[in-house]
């Protein structure tokens, strides 16, 4: 039998992760306005805390004055609102990487009680730490200590995460597992789930909605021109898209990955597909992911090898077609697209249809 650590998020828990449902909460019984205005510097805090981020990479950590604790608790979702106030795509994603890595850094020391509760609470994944693992289970606890496994993982939850990742040392056959379950050092897990939570925060972000009145807020303006003045600008793609030479559909991912917007498998699977069949190379294509925004070029060349057959099991996957597009929701058809049933039809030229006299 395993035991799930009922562990109670405190305040310490909050300042260091404020988009545990437990701040939301507390704010609800304010509105923005009381936050911009407020006599703490929460909007001072969120300004800083925002241009920190796009610079280094990473967040601020912040002092641990019972002050400084409910001053950042409280200004990361007033960060969260600013940042997408500037609708810029690029910053909205070096924020959240920036956020997503500071949260990592604080995962790698924390205590391993609280994180079973924190990725429940977040990401809806139930840990159990190895340590509550009982005497029917094959794992002896001499080597769980010696190999510092702290936490098992269901199997099909580790399966589902960890098949984009290349390292040797994820492939099943190499790992501890026993009774349905797959044992992690804290390390291990922490790099198994790094990109859900950088999903999750960008996903907060995205899912916002800024009231227009709350714009011409003179100290919410002011805030957001100081953040625009010093900001870093997006890096220049490395491939253009000319006008006609892609489908809309992979010219589309295409952008999406370029300007740092979120892009379904969907639209990474079918511009990886239709690049490697129109002559690109697997370095070429890799290069086209900005690492700017976080993205791991030894997962991104692993999963391009993946699809070009040079990984796993050898095989090169097609083109998907133009229904299985649509029924992805990732069709941007236009008249150029005319009647073809797959994107390597596309000529860039609009079919114009031919009458009966």
């Amino acid at each position: 039998m395993i035991t799930i650590l009922n562990y109670i998020i405190g305040e310490d828990d909050e300042s260091k992760y404020p988009f545990l449902p437990e701040v939301g909460k507390q704010m609800s019984g304010y509105n923005i306005q009381d936050f911009l205005n407020s006599d703490l510097p929460i909007l001072e805090n969120a300004k800083d805390r925002i241009i920190y981020g796009l610079k280094n990479g990473t967040s601020p950590e912040f002092n641990e004055t019972i002050e400084m604790k409910t001053i950042a608790k409280f200004s990361f979702p007033i960060s969260m609102l600013i940042i997408k106030s500037t609708n810029q795509n690029y910053l909205i994603s070096r924020f959240a990487l920036a956020e997503s890595r500071r949260v990592e850094e604080l995962l790698h020391k924390e205590n391993p009680d609280v994180i079973p509760q924190i990725f429940k609470t977040i990401l809806n994944i139930q840990l159990s730490q190895s340590k509550d693992v009982t005497d029917k289970s094959n794992i002896n606890s001499d080597f769980l200590t010696k190999n510092r496994f702290k936490y098992r993982i269901n199997l099909s939850d580790y399966l589902s995460r960890s098949i984009s990742l290349p390292k040797n040392q994820w492939r099943l056959v190499n790992r501890s597992v026993s009774g349905g379950y797959v044992f992690l050092t804290q390390d291990e897990l922490i790099a198994l789930l790094r990109e859900e939570i950088y999903q999750m925060i960008r996903s907060k972000i995205d899912d916002l909605k800024i009231p227009p009145e709350l714009l011409e807020e003179a100290a919410l303006k002011s805030t957001l021109e100081q953040i625009l003045k010093v900001a870093p600008r997006p890096p220049k793609a490395k491939i253009r898209v000319f006008s006609g030479e892609y489908p809309p559909c992979v010219a589309k991912a295409i952008e999406m990955i370029q300007k740092g917007d979120q892009v379904p498998h969907s639209g990474k699977f079918l511009m990886t597909t239709f690049l490697l069949r129109a002559g690109k190379t697997v370095d070429e294509i890799i290069d086209m992911y900005p690492t700017s925004l976080g993205f791991n070029q030894n997962i991104t060349r692993y999963q391009v090898e993946h699809i070009a057959g040079l990984k796993g099991g050898g095989t090169k996957y097609e083109v998907p077609s133009c229904s299985t597009m649509k029924m992805k929701d990732f069709c941007y058809k236009t008249d150029a697209c005319g009647t073809i049933k797959n994107p390597l039809q596309f000529n860039g030229k609009t079919q114009v249809k031919k009458h009966g006299r």
